[in-house]
């Protein structure tokens, strides 16, 4: 038995003599609770924790059977032990089954044979406690193990290129230096740029060249979920915590426990659930939705960006505290615009991943086409690039690499137009346009907008809202 905890007893006797030195005896050893009858007893087991119940079978109202057999539906982890006299024998033997009675004791007792007793009792009771703790943490471990096995085989589904970073513009390289460097702390960092810029790519290099490389880099795309599961996906919930809700589950937090989470668009996290987000960035600590249950956890957290997170202060739809809490080490992710001369290089790692896929083989990329290549801005930066470049693998004619059927939106046409952009707010407006009229206007599902764009649906109806892009009526 534990004796570093003191063990709460509930001693039921219509006798106050007996209830006077029973506690007497015990209370230096004990936390000792007395009742006179069944019903003030139940009153106790109410309001109080109690491990071990005694009780004696005579008493005015109900009898001590009888109080144990309801103690027994209502408190069923409570060690249950009887006192009763010799006549009283076969009535007590026949209900110990009933009454789930630990055991039973003939009056009158004495002090080194009551504290036998109890010690053994309580050492039952203990024994039986730590079995399910044991398998709670069984159970748990193995949620964890079958979660971590679901999440890796999305990963394995998945095409990450994270080894190798392909670039040879001296900028980007300055970045991924300064990168290396956070890489080797746990600092919390944000990276920021548009879509398509290969953030995901920057925070899989960050964690397996940091410490926590051995353990779990557990993604969560915040824009990819549905408001009202966004809460469940990263905090975990308990049974019956909401409709649906079968089985307990683990988050994404719990899961990345001792590794790195990778909070991809963070700025279109729910500002309900910013405040729980910045208490985990503060304490390490949570609860499950629908739990009491605080969980401590060690992460380190990445998030990543497309939107102007200042902006998004400024409008009320994005807490400050938590800005500062996860801009510690900001990173951008330059647009393909500013790194062009990473195109030839990107095609031909491109050419390289699809030809096997495609089943067929381009054996160059003639100067036009690279020649136009590089004159388009991208608006979906590399991410459109391997589209497009996959794409005319299909539609080249021949073992050399063309392009057949591209109306580009924006392309600088001579040294006149070579400095001039236009915003990023009006650019975007017409790369969504475009993807509208080629899909007919047709937004979600294959062969739409979304599809086209590489983008979320939901994300998608979002920025269409904000920027003020509708079908036209005729």
């Amino acid at each position: 038995m534990k004796k570093s905890l003191k063990y709460n007893i509930l001693y039921v006797d219509d006798e106050v003599h007996n209830l006077r030195t029973f506690k007497a005896t015990f209370k230096w050893e004990f936390n000792i609770f007395t009742a006179r009858s069944a019903f003030e007893g139940y009153d106790l087991l109410e309001e109080n924790e109690i491990h071990l119940i005694i009780s004696d079978q005579r008493m005015a109202g109900l009898s001590g059977t009888e109080f144990l057999k309801r103690v027994k539906v209502r408190f069923p982890n409570a060690i249950r032990i009887i006192l009763t006299g010799y006549t009283d024998l076969d009535v007590v033997v026949k209900a110990i089954n009933d009454c789930g009675i630990h055991r039973y004791m003939t009056k009158p007792w004495n002090e080194l044979q009551m504290k036998n007793v109890l010690d053994h009792a309580l050492e039952f009771y203990q024994l039986r406690k730590d079995k399910e703790n044991l398998v709670a943490q069984l159970e748990v471990a193995n949620q964890r193990l079958e979660a971590e096995n679901i999440y890796l085989k999305e990963e394995i589904n998945q095409n990450h290129d994270f080894q190798n970073i392909i670039t040879s513009s001296e900028s980007f390289k300055a970045t991924l230096q300064v990168l290396e460097r956070v890489a080797s702390t746990n600092t919390t960092v944000l990276v920021r740029g548009e879509s398509g810029t290969g953030k995901e790519l920057l925070a899989r290099a960050i964690h397996s060249l940091g410490k926590r490389s051995k353990k779990p880099l557990v993604k969560v795309n915040c824009a990819a979920l549905p408001e009202n599961l966004i809460e469940s996906e990263l905090f975990g919930h308990e049974k019956g915590a909401f409709t649906g809700a079968n089985q307990q589950r683990i988050g994404r937090f719990e899961l990345a426990d001792n590794g790195t989470i990778f909070l991809d668009e963070i700025g279109e996290l729910p500002i309900d659930l910013q405040a729980k987000l910045l208490r985990v960035l503060q304490d390490g600590e949570f609860e499950r939705l629908g739990g009491n249950t605080t969980i401590k956890t060690n992460v380190r957290v990445i998030a990543a960006t497309n939107r102007n997170l200042e902006k998004e202060m400024e409008q009320g739809r994005f807490r400050e505290d938590l800005f500062f809490r996860l801009n510690v080490f900001p990173i951008s992710s330059p647009p393909l615009r500013e790194r062009k001369e990473d195109i030839p290089i990107l095609v031909d790692h491109f050419l390289n991943k699809y030809q096997s896929n495609i089943g067929r083989s381009i054996l160059n990329v003639p100067k036009e086409t690279l020649k136009k290549l590089m004159k388009y801005n991208y608006p979906g930066n590399i991410r459109e690039l391997e589209n497009l470049v996959e794409r005319f693998m299909i539609t080249s004619p021949g073992d050399s690499l063309e392009i057949v059927d591209w109306n580009p939106i924006i392309i600088v046409k001579d040294k006149e137009d070579s400095n001039r952009f236009l915003s990023m707010e009006k650019m975007e407006v017409k790369h969504i346009t475009e993807a509208c009229i080629r899909s007919n206007w047709k937004i979600f599902g294959e062969g739409g907008a979304a599809e086209k764009l590489d983008l979320n649906p939901k994300t998608l109806g979002s920025r269409m809202s904000k920027l003020g892009i509708k079908k036209p009526k005729n």
